[in-house]
């Protein structure tokens, strides 16, 4: 499979959204985490390491962009790809996403195999 090997950190409040982006991911080859928020996030990254993150823009606790400056700020996970994974598709949520960081974009509902493609671009 395209992801054997990857460890992916999946940052998403949305049930259905976390068990769809597993899914697809672990069908891929990849070893999956599930945050649902942030602050959580941060936390799992302080405790393991990861291959790249999925990261949902608007979340309870910390949202996707606070958290990725967090990211963004922290040596050990200044290099980590960070890809958006979001409903808000436009213009302004992009650069939002790119300003704090973020290596790339993914509208929701997901694309299973543009999913799959964006990860391996940046792994």
């Amino acid at each position: 499979m395209k992801l054997d090997g990857s460890k992916i950190l999946v940052v998403e409040d949305n049930e259905l959204s976390q068990v769809v982006a597993k899914e697809i991911l672990e069908y891929a080859g990849a070893a999956v985490v599930v945050a649902e928020h942030g602050k959580q996030a941060l936390d799992i990254l302080a405790e393991q390491s990861f291959d790249c993150v999925l990261m949902d823009i608007q979340m309870p606790v910390m949202d996707g962009l606070e958290a990725t400056r967090m990211i963004r700020a922290n040596a050990d996970w200044s290099e980590m790809p960070v890809i958006a994974l979001t409903a808000n598709i436009d213009q302004h949520y992009r650069d939002m996403c790119v300003n704090v960081g973020m290596n790339d974009f993914l509208a929701k509902p997901i694309d299973p195999d543009l999913l799959i493609d964006t990860i391996c671009k940046w792994l």
